[in-house]
């Protein structure tokens, strides 16, 4: 009788650990999209709480998503053509499906500012829906445990944390100081906010490792000034159209969008959304660069026609316009105050339609990490695979969200980059061979 050629029975294939490292928005989605492709996973979070930046942001309701997104809405020092790969892995319309279908969040869309909300105005619930995914689908979630060291045995990652000090309900609590998994997901995020448990772990962690991360730096972060022309102004917001010059050269107009006057300097998303311009040029030693206000949006032609034609004081005519504080702060600083049209004279007119179209704000410095939004700077996407997020120097090392050398102006961005690699590193991880 001749030997059976029926193929051996196969076992089952070896279910893959992956842990993840850091409960923000990107690991909170890496560790969701990792454990629904079939991968164990395990969840360390420094702190006592996940998604800590999710539950303060937007004021408390998270702003979950922009509507419209272009590449030009990000900054990153690699080559914009790998960022626009990573995000053509995931639509931005695919993305809210999974919100909204998937998650069950209700959106509702700001129509004053084409930002996603959710409908209840309540960023804990945005964190809540992720975080009970995640649970739902096996993920154990270690509160207190930060990672102090990693290092790579064989083919496994080794991951020491100090153990966990309580646990909560629905994670792991006593948690052991070593763990081992296939596959590890740094999603540590940078050093923004440290009052939320970044420390920077991740970049350090990476630059040991032989990454070339690219310097990091504080943005999205309110800008500062003395100027005493606005001592009175703290509290004045407004739209404006801010526009920043390096060796008189324009590199940036923000959108038109809002501006804030406060105690310190200025804030508001058309100050965020520049600033580190500022940050760079400080830490860099380079020429500070100017900042040039427009404050309503209007022509110099448009405003000088409202003077032409205007009847009685010259402030009343700035104030059909422009905040009450700030046409009169502007009329001083022109030398018109009590002024009628009628009586500006040629010069007069012309020092203050600069004034109007093309203030010159004097910035001196910024806040820092202490108030910005997120890290510029980190690994540079040349040292990754961007199908897969997966590190060109070592097998089994996925990053994403802000580690990775990308952010997003003010506007629902940098979640958006937050979810898209979370989701790509997630899948990717599970699938490691």
């Amino acid at each position: 009788m001749s030997k059976s050629t029926e193929p051996e029975a196969v076992g089952p294939a070896r279910v893959k650990h992956v842990i993840v490292a850091g409960a923000g928005a990107a690991g909170l989605t890496a560790a969701i999209f990792a454990a629904e492709a079939g991968a164990r996973v395990t969840l360390l979070e420094r702190t006592d709480k996940a998604g800590k930046k999710i539950l303060m942001s937007g004021g408390t309701r998270c702003n979950v998503l922009p509507v419209h997104m272009e590449p030009d809405d990000y900054f990153t020092s690699s080559s914009p053509n790998l960022m626009k790969r990573i995000f053509r892995s995931w639509s931005l319309d695919a993305c809210q499906r999974w919100f909204t279908h998937d998650l069950g969040l209700k959106l509702a869309c700001e129509a004053s500012s084409n930002k996603w909300f959710p409908e209840s105005n309540s960023a804990k619930e945005v964190r809540d829906v992720l975080l009970d995914r995640a649970l739902e689908c096996g993920v154990r979630v270690v509160y207190n445990a930060p990672v102090n060291r990693v290092e790579r045995a064989g083919d496994k990652w080794v991951v020491h944390t100090t153990p966990a000090a309580d646990s909560k309900k629905g994670t792991t609590g006593g948690a052991p100081a070593r763990w081992e998994a296939d596959a590890l997901i740094i999603a540590t995020g940078g050093l923004s906010i440290p009052t939320t448990g970044t420390d920077g772990m991740g970049h350090r962690f990476l630059a040991r490792a032989g990454h070339k991360t690219s310097p990091v730096y504080a943005a999205l972060t309110p800008l500062t000034g003395s100027d005493s022309a606005h001592k009175d102004l703290a509290g004045v917001s407004l739209d404006v159209h801010l526009s920043v010059y390096r060796d008189g050269r324009k590199v940036m107009e923000s959108n038109r969008s809002g501006f804030l006057f406060t105690h310190r300097g200025y804030s508001g998303p058309a100050v965020l959304d520049v600033s580190h311009f500022q940050v760079q040029a400080i830490e860099q030693g380079l020429p500070l660069p100017e900042y040039r206000v427009n404050w309503d949006g209007a022509s110099r032609e448009i405003w000088e026609k409202r003077l032409l034609e205007g009847k009685g004081h010259v402030a009343s005519v700035l104030k059909n316009h422009l905040p009450n504080r700030l046409a009169d702060a502007l009329c001083r600083e022109a030398g018109v105050t009590g002024r009628n049209c009628a009586e500006l004279s040629r010069d007069d007119r012309k020092k203050l339609l600069h004034l109007l179209t093309e203030y010159p704000l004097k910035v001196s410095g910024h806040e820092g990490y202490k108030k910005a939004e997120v890290t510029g700077g980190g690994v540079p996407l040349e040292e990754i695979n961007t199908a897969t997020l997966e590190s060109s120097i070592h097998p089994g090392l996925f990053l994403c969200g802000e580690i990775l050398d990308v952010f997003g102006r003010i506007g629902g961005f940098n979640f958006y980059w937050a979810w898209v690699t979370g989701r790509l590193a997630g899948l990717s991880a599970a699938k490691i061979s």
